[in-house]
């Protein structure tokens, strides 16, 4: 609060979009950037890959910075012109007061299912202190505007969200019932097509980005820049051209060259691996091969679970290390492994060694997800943190696959 008033409330300069949900934060924020910022407006994004504006990029220790770095983040952004902000909101930065006096203009709601267990003990718990986001959000801002709270109507706590709050309420999801639906989706290899429909009006949309999760990510970020008077042409004609972001979803096989395809990804809890396996089932394919493991310190609770989903959704699963941290990562192997009847895995605690046997057992046109750290560059062993990076590890392990493949041919 100090910094706030020192810094002369700064969060009241600029409209400020705050994103909370379980899956889909990263990916709606990078969206929702990229719309306005297309459609001639100074935009900024903070979250899990940092702060970003126009030629100005840093990192970040948490994905909702403390309040005096937050506060100090927005005084930043005022000195550089920006005119909006949009921001991730974990539910551990809203059970810690870090966004307090922070002047919201839009709240965005993706979806709720189970994470951080370890941090709110119960899902009520979890589930309280993202409504809290809905509950605090004014009708207006401090600039008289008014402010709106948009909901995934889809979820099943939609109704507990719409609910808490006194803003405006805008909808969206694949149900006749929400302001903004989607319907007549189709889904090719590497794009996203569906109608948008909005009161009487029919928009055809065409994405680069794939699934049904980002059909989600793109209702909220449409329905979010609309809220603040951007015409819908303007926004579906800048959808095609959207980037997408680093670790999620993210293709570093080259189609040149490689004759498998694959895919990193930021899925680290059940749902969301479950969405993106499912996903990956509509894109053309021999098999399905994924890498993943759980985080230590962490939920445990979660474990079998994820196991579970990867067996039932994939060929075939090498479980591996995801930041052990303080716990023994054979260990967390077990615990995901122990319950599992189905025998189509194998575990290896080295990431790195995991991310090379799943592409060297990898057939033509198989698809091999390596799944749960995304953009993270680095991997914490005990109280640690080593160099690593999926991406970079999957592309030596791609070429050296292709160097073996031309040997043979000549052999």
């Amino acid at each position: 609060t100090l910094m706030n008033r020192f810094l002369d409330s700064p969060s009241q300069k600029m409209n400020i979009f705050g994103i909370t949900g379980t899956n889909g934060k990263t990916s709606t924020a990078h969206i929702l950037t990229q719309i306005l910022s297309k459609t001639g407006q100074k935009t900024a994004v903070l979250g899990t890959t940092g702060i970003r504006t126009d030629n100005y990029s840093a990192p970040m220790n948490n994905t909702t910075p403390d309040p005096l770095v937050l506060q100090n983040v927005f005084q930043q952004m005022v000195d550089l012109d920006v005119e909006n902000m949009v921001m991730e909101v974990s539910s551990i930065g809203l059970a810690e007061e870090r966004t307090k006096e922070t002047d919201f203009s839009v709240a965005i709601f993706t979806n709720f299912s189970q994470d951080h267990l370890d941090f709110h003990g119960t899902m009520e718990n979890y589930l309280k202190a993202k409504g809290k986001f809905f509950k605090e959000l004014e009708p207006y801002n401090h600039r008289g505007q008014e402010n709106f709270a948009i909901i995934n109507r889809d979820d099943a706590t939609a109704d507990y969200f719409i609910e808490q709050s006194k803003a405006t309420v805008l909808t969206y999801g694949l149900d006749q019932t929400a302001d903004y639906y989607a319907s007549d989706i189709s889904y090719s290899d590497f794009s996203t097509s569906f109608m948008l429909h909005y009161q009487n009006e029919v928009y055809p949309v065409q994405s680069s980005l794939i699934g049904k999760f980002n059909v989600y990510n793109l209702l909220a970020a449409i329905a979010a820049a609309h809220s603040q008077g951007i015409p819908l042409t303007d926004i579906v004609n800048n959808l095609m051209t959207l980037n997408s972001v680093e670790g999620r979803f993210e293709v570093v096989s080259d189609t040149t060259k490689d004759d498998i395809t694959v895919i990193v990804d930021f899925a680290h809890t059940p749902d969301s691996l479950e969405k993106t396996l499912q996903t990956l089932a509509h894109i053309k394919h021999h098999r399905i091969i994924s890498v993943f493991g759980c985080g230590g310190d962490r939920d445990a609770s979660k474990r079998p679970i994820m196991a579970e989903i990867g067996v039932t959704n994939s060929d075939y699963v090498v479980f591996t290390s995801d930041n052990p941290r303080t716990e023994d990562p054979k260990q967390i192997l077990d615990e995901m492994t122990n319950t599992l009847s189905a025998e189509n895995y194998c575990q290896n605690i080295n990431r790195k060694e995991a991310i090379h046997h799943a592409i060297n057992l990898a057939e033509k046109n198989d698809i091999v997800l390596i799944a749960g750290k995304g953009h993270e560059d680095y991997q914490i062993i005990g109280t640690e943190k080593f160099p690593f990076d999926d991406r970079i590890c999957a592309k030596e392990a791609l070429e050296l696959r292709n160097k073996k493949k031309h040997t043979k041919m000549y052999l």
